[in-house]
């Protein structure tokens, strides 16, 4: 079985997964979603728009005898094509990812709920050039783990 904090990003990232238009969002992704930040192969043959998620940080915030909280902390990362219309479907793609992480039923992952809190979503970097728009948005994830397993 592995880690809470690796089958959380793995829950985010097939939530992310469910942007299509045939689920009712707006944005088509073109692709899978990445397990890590798709600027690192963002080139003339990767198709847009895409989106991956990259882990920032980990912390530890309480530890006691039955259970330790942690907070992980990633960066949703999307890029779009920019064009005549591009910062709509930005601000789209945007709603979509809001959409997919803050569904009205809770995370639940063997039972513990996941705190998910956005951050300030940041919508350009001039490093990257004219011709993409990036969708930066960090996600804090705040979740328990048990320290033993009843038997």
């Amino acid at each position: 079985m592995s880690a809470k904090s690796t089958q959380v990003i793995n829950e985010v990232i097939r939530r992310l997964g469910d942007i299509r238009v045939a689920n009712g969002y707006f944005t088509e992704v073109a692709g899978e979603v990445m397990g890590e930040d798709p600027a690192l192969y963002l080139d003339e043959h990767q198709a847009l728009p895409c989106i991956g998620v990259r882990n920032i940080s980990d912390r530890l915030t309480t530890q006691g005898w039955r259970a330790t909280n942690q907070t992980r902390t990633i960066e949703v990362v999307a890029f779009l094509d920019r064009e005549p219309d591009g910062r709509a479907r930005q601000d789209e793609l945007l709603q979509d990812i809001y959409r997919t992480l803050f569904r009205p039923e809770s995370l639940k992952l063997n039972g513990l709920a996941v705190e998910i809190e956005a951050g300030e979503a940041q919508l350009d970097d001039i490093e990257i050039g004219t011709s993409v728009l990036p969708i930066y948005l960090p996600i804090t994830l705040t979740y328990s783990t048990l320290n033993w397993e009843e038997r």
